[in-house]
C-alpha cells in the first residue's frame, strides 16, 4: 500500500517515517508485569486489555510522523490537538499557492461563484504582492479560509489514537473526517494489530 493518499480536491497525507510498531508496544507494555512475549495470540489479548482498560502509556512507544496538504479550516481543528508537534509552512514567508478548497457536489453557477470568489482573492492578492510590494504577512490576510496549507505532524501512538477516535466521530466536521480515514488507512499496517483492535474498540464504543 503506497504511503500517501489523496483527500478532498487538492490535499493529501503522507506518512514519512515512523518508529516502532506492534513489537514496541508489546515490549512497553510487558515491563509492567516483567513478563516475556508469549506468542502473537497472547500479544493480541495483551493489546485488547490495554485498550478496554485505557491503558494508554504504551502506545506512546510508537511515533509517526505526517505531510499533511489541507484547508486552514480543517489545519485549525487539527492543531487543537496538543500532544503533538507541528512545522506549518508560513504565508509571512512563502508566497501563497492558488490552491483551494472545492466542495464535492458543487456544480453550476454555485461553483462558478466559488471559483470565482477564490480567484479574485487571489487576484488581488498577487497585485499587491508583486507589483505593490505588499508584505507577504499582509497581503495573505485577504486570502479565504479554504485554500490548502502544508505541514508536518509527529505524533505518537496514544495521542494519534486520540485524534482518530474525535476526528471519525459522526459529529466531527465531514473534511477532517476524511483525513483521519485516510490516517488511520496508512499506519495501519505498520501496526496491524494495534490498529485492528483501535478499529474494534472504536465500533464498540461509536452509537
Amino acid at each position: 500500500m503506497a504511503d500517501e493518499l489523496q483527500v478532498l480536491n487538492s490535499g493529501f497525507v503522507k506518512l514519512v517515517e515512523y518508529m516502532g510498531g506492534d513489537e514496541a508496544v508489546i515490549r512497553n507494555a510487558r515491563r509492567c508485569w516483567r513478563s516475556m512475549a508469549k506468542g502473537e495470540n497472547a500479544d493480541t489479548k495483551l493489546i485488547r486489555h490495554l485498550m478496554n482498560a485505557g491503558h494508554k502509556s504504551p502506545f506512546e512507544a510508537m511515533v509517526f510522523t505526517f505531510d499533511v496538504k489541507c484547508p486552514i479550516f480543517v489545519a485549525r481543528q487539527w492543531f487543537r490537538h496538543r500532544i503533538g508537534s507541528y512545522n506549518e509552512e508560513s504565508l509571512r514567508y512563502c508566497v501563497a499557492l492558488r490552491d483551494y478548497y472545492i466542495p464535492e457536489g458543487l456544480s453550476g453557477e454555485a461553483l462558478d461563484r466559488w471559483v470565482k470568489q477564490n480567484d479574485s482573492a487571489f487576484d488581488l492578492y498577487e497585485l499587491l504582492v508583486n507589483e505593490h510590494g505588499m508584505k507577504k504577512e499582509q497581503a495573505r490576510s485577504l486570502l479565504p479560509l479554504g485554500i490548502y496549507t502544508n505541514f508536518y505532524w509527529t505524533v505518537n501512538g496514544s495521542s494519534l489514537m486520540n485524534f482518530l477516535n474525535l476526528r471519525l466521530d459522526k459529529h466531527a466536521q465531514a473534511e477532517i473526517r476524511e483525513y483521519a480515514k485516510a490516517i488511520l488507512k496508512l499506519v495501519e499496517p505498520k501496526a496491524p494489530i494495534c490498529f485492528t483492535e483501535f478499529k474494534e474498540n472504536l465500533a464498540c464504543t461509536k452509537p
